[in-house]
C-alpha cells in the first residue's frame, strides 16, 4: 500500500497550502460548493488539520466556514435549499477559487449537479474564477471516471477561465493533493 498515512495527507495540504500565500497576511478564498452527499464534509475533513479552528455557521445557511493560518475556506452544502440561494451571492465576492465536488457514483443527479454548475459559472461575481471539479467517490466501483464527467457537463465549452477536472476520493485521500496542488498554481497566476 502506498498510500501515505491519514495525518501524512493532512500535513502535505496544510502545507501546499502555505508555499500558495506569497503574502503572510493574505486571506486565500476558497469556495466548496457541490449537491447534498458529494463528499465535501469528508473532503474538508482530509483538507482539515489540528490547527483549523471551526467556526459555527448562522443557522439556516449550511455553510462552514474554516480558518487556517490566512485561507479561509468556506465550505457550503447546496442541497435543496433553493429558498435562501439569493442570500448566497453576497458570498460570492472575492472568491479566490471554486471547488466543485460531485458524487461520481450518483449518475441520477448529474443533470442536477450539472445545471448548479452552470449556473455558478453563469454568476457575474465568480466570472473568471477559476473552478476545479473534485470528481469524488472514485473509490466506488459505480463510479463514472472523471472524463466521462467532464463529457457530460461540457467542460470544454468553458473558455472564461481556469477549469480542472480531478478524480478523487475524500475517504481515501487519492487525487486530492493534485488537486490542491492545481488550486495553488491557478491562485498564484491569478495573483499576478
Amino acid at each position: 500500500d502506498l498510500r501515505a498515512p491519514h495525518g501524512a495527507t493532512c500535513q502535505g495540504l496544510l502545507s501546499i497550502l502555505r508555499k500558495l500565500k506569497s503574502t503572510p497576511d493574505q486571506e486565500v478564498r476558497i469556495l466548496l460548493l457541490g449537491l447534498d452527499n458529494g463528499g465535501k464534509t469528508t473532503l474538508l475533513k482530509q483538507l482539515a488539520s489540528e490547527d483549523i479552528s471551526h467556526i459555527t455557521p448562522t443557522q439556516g445557511f449550511n455553510i462552514k466556514s474554516v480558518q487556517s493560518q490566512g485561507f479561509k475556506l468556506n465550505v457550503w452544502d447546496i442541497g435543496g435549499q433553493r429558498k435562501i440561494r439569493p442570500y448566497w451571492r453576497n458570498y460570492f465576492e472575492n472568491t479566490d477559487v471554486l471547488i466543485y465536488v460531485i458524487d461520481s457514483a450518483d449518475r441520477k443527479r448529474f443533470e442536477e449537479t450539472g445545471q448548479e454548475l452552470a449556473e455558478l459559472l453563469d454568476e457575474e461575481k465568480l466570472s473568471g474564477v477559476p473552478v476545479l471539479i473534485f470528481a469524488n467517490k472514485q473509490d466506488l466501483l459505480t463510479a463514472a471516471p472523471a472524463s466521462e464527467i467532464a463529457e457530460g457537463l461540457n467542460l470544454h465549452t468553458i473558455r472564461d477561465r481556469m477549469w480542472q477536472i480531478q478524480s478523487c476520493s475524500a475517504l481515501t485521500g487519492e487525487g486530492i493533493q493534485e488537486g490542491m496542488n492545481w488550486v495553488c498554481k491557478s491562485v498564484n497566476s491569478k495573483k499576478k
